[in-house]
């Protein structure tokens, strides 16, 4: 009963998602009819692409599916702060073609959340949301990167924890400096022998 519902939802979503970039289901349409098995954890969500080329809730489980695509619970967060990161733990199987395709989406499709927030609550305070939700966001990848330099300077110059960069730049030219002498030793010792 929850999966079915948790299928229905993923499945409309889908749905509203693709209706901001008619583009993306265009590219899809070619491969109408196709069955999809989405992975998620131990939840299998199977999709067929229907005649506008929009994934759509598989009312029965394929035994085959033409496309098998794999992700990890774990690497849902990641679809929101790294998506790169994400998409390399993606692991798709079956037809190439339609893969090519949803690797492409994977990559390039950016859904509009303006449009879709404007919906439902109007087109002034939708923008006005995602105003504030850029604005946000870039306060917040800027106080990370603050974070992360002062606790990097913190460890390497006040307590000690990690060596300096320029200590081991220092360091590495001692250690080649003492091998090159050994060197020289040996060759030394060796011509005394």
């Amino acid at each position: 009963m929850v999966t079915t519902a948790l299928q229905g939802m993923l499945s409309n979503g889908l749905r509203t998602l693709l209706s901001t970039a008619p583009w993306a289901a265009q590219r899809l349409q070619p491969f109408a009819g196709c069955h999809i098995a989405l992975e998620l954890g131990g939840l299998l969500v199977p999709f067929v692409i229907d005649a506008e080329g929009i994934p759509a809730l598989s009312p029965a489980r394929p035994e085959r599916a033409d496309l098998t695509i794999r992700m990890p619970l774990g690497a849902l967060p990641l679809l929101l702060t790294d998506q790169t990161v994400a998409l390399r733990q993606l692991h798709l199987e079956g037809n190439s073609g339609l893969a090519a395709e949803v690797g492409f989406l994977a990559k390039n499709f950016r859904p509009d959340l303006e449009e879709l927030l404007s919906r439902v609550v109007g087109d002034v305070l939708a923008h006005r949301m995602a105003q504030t939700a850029r604005v946000g966001g870039r306060w917040a990848q800027d106080s990370l990167r603050r974070l992360s330099e002062s606790v990097s300077e913190y460890a390497t110059e006040e307590a000690r924890l990690v060596t300096s960069r320029s200590s081991l730049h220092h360091f590495a030219s001692e250690v080649e400096r003492l091998a090159m002498d050994v060197q020289r030793l040996e060759r030394r010792m060796a011509g005394r022998v």
